[in-house]
């Protein structure tokens, strides 16, 4: 059997933006045309319009038994915990906007002008009403 990385699903978000099954666990990642990740997995509920998409995201590294730290952790474990995980965070990405690249010194990650996030739930209702 021969398999291959492909964005299989590539669900549309209008504009550059689609949603594809990341190579890594088979998350659901926000990406540009270009695959250029904007929010990495797991998305776990998006909408979006003609100028913005939202998403509720859980990433797998918020899991304490996911992120490496807990010796002897199996993988079915880790979906254990990661399934029942109830930790969540926002994001809101404005498609109209010109999305300006930068790098944040502190933790190493790209940030684009255009998204907001990761955002705690209180955070993103503001934002959002923005």
């Amino acid at each position: 059997m021969l398999t291959s990385c492909q964005n299989n699903i590539g669900v549309g978000l209008g504009g550059e933006y689609k949603l594809i099954n990341s190579a890594s666990f088979n998350d659901l990642t926000i990406v540009t045309e270009q695959n250029i990740v904007v929010v990495k997995g797991h998305i776990l509920n998006y909408a979006f319009d003609s100028t913005f998409i939202v998403a509720c995201q859980l990433p797998r590294d918020s899991v304490v038994e996911c992120n490496g730290t807990v010796p002897g952790m199996t993988k079915s474990k880790c979906d254990e915990a990661f399934e029942i995980s109830t930790f969540r965070q926002y994001w809101i990405i404005n498609k109209k906007a010109e999305g300006e690249y930068s790098l944040d010194t502190l933790t190493g990650l790209a940030l684009y002008s255009n998204v907001y996030g990761p955002l705690k739930k209180e955070k993103y209702f503001q934002k959002r009403e923005e």
